[in-house]
């Protein structure tokens, strides 16, 4: 019988990060939007919330491509991609 990366809980490992990941998009759309409540600083609020949904709507389409994503998540373990993200100073690195 042929080995799968599959575990009983995978699914809902998968269902919770999915919750954690639209969790915190909403987080960072309350966060602009309360700290760009001011008029001068509308242009912001709408860069920021167009940024938000952009996001969003990438990861669904990532998730919804099955060939590609099983792609990517190769050349993710093939360390082909580079994860970590620098925000100004702050280093977030991947932490699988």
């Amino acid at each position: 019988m042929p080995q799968t990366n599959f575990t009983n809980g995978s699914v809902e490992k998968a269902e919770k990060n999915f919750h954690d990941i639209k969790e915190s998009i909403k987080g960072l759309y309350d966060i602009l939007s309360i700290g760009l409540a001011d008029k001068d600083d509308q242009i912001f609020y709408e860069a920021g919330k167009e940024n938000i949904v952009g996001l969003y709507k990438n990861i669904i389409e990532l998730m919804l491509n099955d060939y590609g994503l099983r792609k990517v998540v190769k050349k993710i373990r093939d360390s082909d991609i580079e994860l970590d993200i620098v925000l100004n100073e702050i280093l977030i690195e991947k932490e699988l």
